[in-house]
C-alpha cells in the first residue's frame, strides 16, 4: 500500500512539473504575443496620428512665416536674399551690430545693421525657434536649419503664386 501511495505522490509531483512548465511556456507565449500586438497596434496608431499633427505644425509654420514677412519685410527679405544667394549658402550665423562696427571672423557670418526695427523682429524670430542667440557681447545669432529649408520653399511658392 505504502509503495502504491509512493509512486502516486510520484506522478502527482511529474504531472504538476509538467502543468506548471506547460503554464509557464503558455504565459511566455502570451506575454511575446501580447508585447508584439502593443507594439503593431502602437506603429499604426502613430502612423494614423502624425500625419495630422505634421500637417498642423506645416500650417502653422507657413502661417509664421508670412505674419513675418508681413509685419518685416525688410528685414525678412533681406535675410531671405543672403541665406539663398549662393556665395552664403552655407552660412548659419549673423551678427547685428552698429554701422559702425568692426568685426573680426574667422568663419563666415553675415551682418545686419542694429536699428529699432529689427529688434522685435529678431524676438519674434527667437520666440519662434527660427534663431538662437549665442553668448557673446554682442548681438550674436545661430540660424536654424529648419528656418533655411523653409526660406527655400518659401521663396519658391512666391516665385509660383507670382508666375499665375
Amino acid at each position: 500500500m505504502m509503495n502504491s501511495y509512493g509512486i502516486y505522490l510520484k506522478e502527482l509531483r511529474n504531472l504538476t512539473l509538467k502543468q506548471s512548465v506547460s503554464m509557464s511556456i503558455s504565459f511566455v507565449y502570451g506575454f511575446f504575443a501580447g508585447c508584439l500586438v502593443t507594439v503593431i497596434s502602437q506603429h499604426c496608431l502613430q502612423k494614423f496620428i502624425n500625419p495630422r499633427r505634421c500637417s498642423k505644425q506645416v500650417d502653422t509654420k507657413k502661417f509664421d512665416l508670412d505674419k513675418l514677412f508681413n509685419d518685416y519685410p525688410d528685414f525678412m527679405n533681406a535675410l531671405k536674399d543672403d541665406l539663398t544667394a549662393t556665395h552664403c549658402k552655407n552660412i548659419r550665423e549673423f551678427f547685428v551690430v552698429d554701422k559702425d562696427a568692426i568685426l573680426n571672423s574667422s568663419t563666415p557670418r553675415l551682418r545686419y545693421e542694429l536699428s529699432a526695427e529689427i529688434i522685435p523682429a529678431l524676438n519674434r524670430l527667437e520666440v519662434l525657434g527660427y534663431i538662437e542667440k549665442l553668448k557673446n557681447n554682442c548681438l550674436h545669432y545661430k540660424i536654424e536649419e529648419d528656418f533655411v529649408m523653409q526660406l527655400d520653399s518659401y521663396e519658391n511658392t512666391v516665385k509660383d503664386d507670382g508666375n499665375l
